[in-house]
């Protein structure tokens, strides 16, 4: 089984789901970019890179279709080369080489769509933070932009020759908990951050560990927010689904009403399982 994590989280490995019936909420309209209509369907944890990105190619032509020019993407990585005490030796540039095969197989799929096609040159944006971009006429894709190349990004997106569809894959701004901005201060700081508001989460997963329990949160547009409880290798259950991403404080509430979750459990309990999922981690490496 392909091993993933959290940006900046704690190893786990992928569990799948059963897709469950659809539902379909009626939303209020709130911008030009949101579809009326936002179905609710449990989407099953993709079980390696290849049908995670299959899912995220067809939220991302989901989301076009319905005039979403300028997407955002979070990808859990597949490890590659980890250790016992880091799952990243090789830093940013370690993750690129994880990363760079799921993103040109994305876009191989979505320049397919009708008014997306054409070829996509490489280029390296920075060498040294492993920002990579994928350009043509009518669309684009930079993975882990950063604060320093957002003018790059913003000249890109706004030019004459602008691409139709523009998608950022794993940002490495932070936009929360900095006492300083990346993007400093006053008004270039909200110019900056009015800027990557504009990109739409259309597709996102993510690795959690909370009291010593797995958890996955997805979305898919144009699904909501859905939070995953890994029960087992080839098992997790869809506990909550939310409007918006979900936080750590609402993950953690969930798992409080839950009599089996690991924070309800004892320390040596949580001791144990932990030490399990380290050696599982290891033994199931690529």
């Amino acid at each position: 089984m392909q091993m993933y994590r959290q940006q900046g989280g704690v190893r786990g490995s992928r569990a799948t789901t059963r897709p469950r019936p659809c539902r379909v909420t009626m939303c209020a309209r709130a911008s030009t970019s949101e579809p009326e209509t936002r179905v609710n369907r449990v989407i099953p944890i993709p079980d390696g890179p290849a049908q995670q990105a299959q899912q995220a190619a067809q939220a991302i032509e989901a989301a076009w279709r319905d005039g979403i020019k300028r997407q955002r993407l979070e990808l859990s990585l597949p490890l590659i080369g980890a250790t016992d005490l880091d799952d990243w030796p090789g830093g940013i540039r370690q993750q690129f080489k994880a990363a760079q095969p799921m993103v040109e197989s994305i876009l191989r799929t979505v320049k397919q769509v009708e008014g997306l096609q054409g070829p996509l040159a490489a280029n390296i944006w920075d060498q040294g933070d492993a920002v990579g971009a994928w350009t043509g006429k009518n669309l684009a894709c930079v993975l882990f932009p950063t604060a320093s190349t957002l003018d790059r990004l913003n000249k890109l997106c706004t030019g004459p020759d602008a691409p139709e569809l523009v998608l950022i894959v794993n940002p490495q701004w932070e936009t929360r908990g900095n006492l300083v901005s990346d993007f400093g201060f006053g008004a270039r700081k909200e110019a900056s951050e009015r800027f990557i508001a504009s990109f739409a989460d259309t597709y996102s997963l993510r690795q959690w560990r909370v009291y010593g329990d797995q958890l996955r949160t997805l979305r898919a547009y144009p699904n909501r927010w859905q939070v995953h409880l890994v029960q087992g290798r080839n098992a997790s259950e869809c506990i909550a689904t939310r409007e918006a991403a979900p936080s750590y404080q609402e993950i953690e509430a969930l798992l409080r009403d839950r009599p089996d979750a690991m924070m309800n459990k004892s320390i040596f309990d949580r001791i144990q399982t932990e030490f399990r999922f380290n050696e599982e981690s290891l033994k199931q490496q690529p």
